[in-house]
This record gives structure tokens, sequence and C-alpha cells, in this order.
């Protein structure tokens, strides 16, 4: 059961069902007033209370079997609490968790596993508990630790971009190992700006989480009121109206920072003049303009083509190489950045996050030029130094060999 990170947050019916008869263990390292309340609670005669590592696996599959019998009870306290629950429920999954006549535990059939409180309500418990113990980690660093105590928001947003662009890279590569690390890296950058926030008198990280809770309700009135939205395009339409009508925003493009990636940005104004109905009906509609934007880019190679290019050596380095447009005309950058913004639009209209889907394509190039340099020194060749056609042969055996891999033909 689940005790608490305090003794001054036990809950009762955890206290209760410390009773009775059998075996009591506890968290190793488990001390002070928790331990004491355990004790206090459980082992008035000094001989139940026993303590298991949540690293000794030997010891967690004897305590499984024994559990299976209903011959103990885990006090899962203080810090090491959460992680030996997770440690028990693997070495104990069996069937689906069935309701206890009483009311008070879940049971699994087989083995039998009983936890209090009652299902959902431990797992929320042993929740609260891991964020409670992260904070008072994070509490400690601030004042102890030499280079915590230095920080300030405008230092640790740098590191809150970068744990948020590798969590993007874990999610576009589906590895959920990483995923899992990333989000751990996210969650400490939040919870450290929320104590900064709290050191500033500006709220605290449960303010923080309550203002949140408010915000979701408040934008889901489908959900927690009498609205009605059937379709994933009704709720972003009323999302939008709510944050106009109900939290004060002005202006079609509220609140889009400047701070945005251009990709972000870009998506992120397109979105809101689709909340006033200013957008393309569909992909299908929006694609010809890829089209439109990339042939007036098209004419300027044209233009540039037709004027013809100085002789060589008779123009300065940074000079347009022949038949590319000069990089200084304001016109080249305009066109460039229209086919960019229509590409972006299409993608959003797809549902295709446009970021994950260009650090994909970034990630496929690397990947096939590495592997292309490396059939090349296979064979006795620097790639580097090859002409490009060469060069072009070498990346299309690479992408070649790749498909054929993914297809289960290598």
């Amino acid at each position: 059961m689940y005790i608490g990170a305090a003794a001054g947050l036990a809950p009762a019916a955890a206290l209760r069902a410390l009773g009775g008869g059998g075996a009591v263990f506890v968290p190793v390292g488990l001390d002070g007033e928790l331990r004491g309340l355990v004790a206090e609670t459980a082992d008035p005669g000094g001989d139940r209370l026993l303590e298991i590592d949540p690293a000794d696996g030997e010891g967690l599959d004897d305590l499984a079997g024994r559990a299976a019998t209903g011959e103990v009870v885990v006090a899962l306290a203080g810090p090491h609490g959460p992680r030996l629950a997770r440690e028990l429920r693997r070495r104990t999954a069996g069937s689906a968790p069935a309701a206890d006549p009483s009311g008070v535990a879940a049971v699994s059939a087989t083995p039998a596993l009983v936890t209090v409180p009652l299902g959902a309500a431990f797992d929320d418990a042993l929740l609260g508990q891991e964020l409670v113990s992260l904070k008072l980690i994070v509490d400690v660093l601030r004042v102890e630790c030499p280079w915590d105590r230095e920080q300030t928001p405008r230092d640790i947003i740098g590191y809150t971009l970068e744990e948020a662009y590798e969590l993007a890279d874990a999610v576009a590569a589906d590895d959920l190992t990483a995923e899992h690390g990333e989000l751990g890296d996210l969650l400490l950058q939040v919870v450290l700006l929320a104590l900064m926030l709290s050191e500033r008198g500006a709220g605290d990280l449960a303010s923080v989480a309550a203002e949140i809770e408010t915000k979701l309700i408040r934008r889901h009135p489908h959900i927690f009121a009498d609205g009605t939205a059937s379709t994933p395009g009704e709720v972003k339409s009323r999302w939008e109206r709510i944050k106009v009508e109900q939290e004060g925003r002005e202006g079609i493009f509220h609140d889009v920072p400047a701070s945005f990636p251009a990709i972000l940005q870009a998506r992120k104004l397109q979105q809101r003049a689709s909340s006033v109905g200013f957008d393309w009906d569909s992909a299908a509609a929006a694609f010809p303009k890829i089209a439109e934007e990339h042939a007036e880019l098209g004419e300027l190679f044209a233009e540039a083509a037709t004027a013809g290019t100085p002789p060589p050596g008779a123009h300065a380095p940074d000079a347009p190489l022949a038949g590319d447009p000069d990089r200084h005309d304001p016109r080249v950058a305009h066109e460039v950045g229209d086919l960019l913004f229509a590409t972006v639009n299409v993608a959003r209209l797809l549902h295709v996050d446009p970021e994950l889907a260009l650090r994909e394509a970034s990630r496929r190039f690397e990947r096939r030029v590495t592997a292309a340099a490396g059939l090349a020194a296979a064979e006795g060749n620097d790639w580097s130094a090859l002409d490009l056609p060469l060069q072009e042969e070498y990346y299309q055996r690479a992408k070649a060999g790749e498909t054929a891999a993914s297809s289960g033909q290598e």
C-alpha cells in the first residue's frame, strides 16, 4: 500500500491495512519520522518489519512469490516506494484487477495483489509521490549546488529549448526509450523554472498545474460543460473563439511569438488565419500554390540565364554562379520564402508536422550520404574527391540499399 512521501501524507486507509498478521516489508533505507510511523502502526512488537531493496531482483522474486499467498504486506513508503511498486507489479502481473467487495482494494486474480488505496487512486498516489520527490530534489539542488544556485530563468530557458528539440528528435525517430528519458529532462526544466517563479512570488509548481487545469476545462466545454463539438475541426474552432472571447486575446494573430522557429511560426500564423475562415478547403486545393510559387522563383532563374554571366575571374567571389539569380536581389529571398510558406501550408493541411518531416528528411540525407561515402571507401575511392555524377551514383546505391533493407529484401 501507498504510505506517502512523508509521515504527514500517510493515508488512514493505508495505515489501517498495516494491521494483522504476516511480515511487513518497507523499502531499504526508510528512516526518520516515516519509518517510526510505519513501525508504530505495523510492528508494535518489533518483529514484523523487514526491509527490501528495490534493486534486489532475487529478493523481489521471493517477495512476489510470498505475496501470491497473501502472507505479506509491503509499505510503499519513502523515496524508493514508487520504484518498489513498479518492480513488484512487473513480477506479479496477472489477470486484470477485479474490485474487492469491500471497495478498499483492487485484486488481481493470479497472483493475488492488493493495493491500498483502490485501483487508479493507488497509481495517482504513487505519481504524486514521484512528483513531490522530484520537487524536493530540485529544492535541495537550488540551495546546496553552486551551479544551480547561480542559474536564472534566462539561463535555464536555453536548456529547456534544447530538451524540447531532443524530445522532438526522439518522437520523430519513434525511439520510446529516448522519448522516456527526454520527457524526464523536459520535466526537470519545468520544475526548476516553477521553483524560480516561486522565489519571485509569482506562483509555484502547484499554481502552474492549477492554472493549466482551469484552462483545459474552460477550453473543452464539450467535455466539461454543455458545449458540443463532434469533430477535431469544431474543437479547434471553439478553442480559438474561447481564446478571443474569454481570455481577452486581441487580433487574428494573437500570441504568436516572434521567437518561434520560422517553420513553426508560419504554421501557427496559418492556423490563426484558418480560425477566422481564411484557409484552403483542402490540401489538394492548396497544393497548386506550391507550383505557382515555384514558377515565380523559376522566372528569376530564367531571367538570370537570359542575362548571361560574366567571364571567369571577372566577377566578385559572392557574385552569382552561372544561371543563378543574384542573391542580393530582394526578389530571390521573397520568392524562396513564398515557396517555403506554401509548402508548410500544404503540410499543415495534410496534418503533417513540417518541422518533424523536415528533420526526418535531413536525417535520411545524412544517413544516405554517410552510406554512400562508405560504399566508395569500400571500393578504394575517396567519395569527397569524386565528381558529382559518381557521387550521385554512390548516393543512389545507398538509397536503394536502404529501401531494400526496410522492405526486408536484405
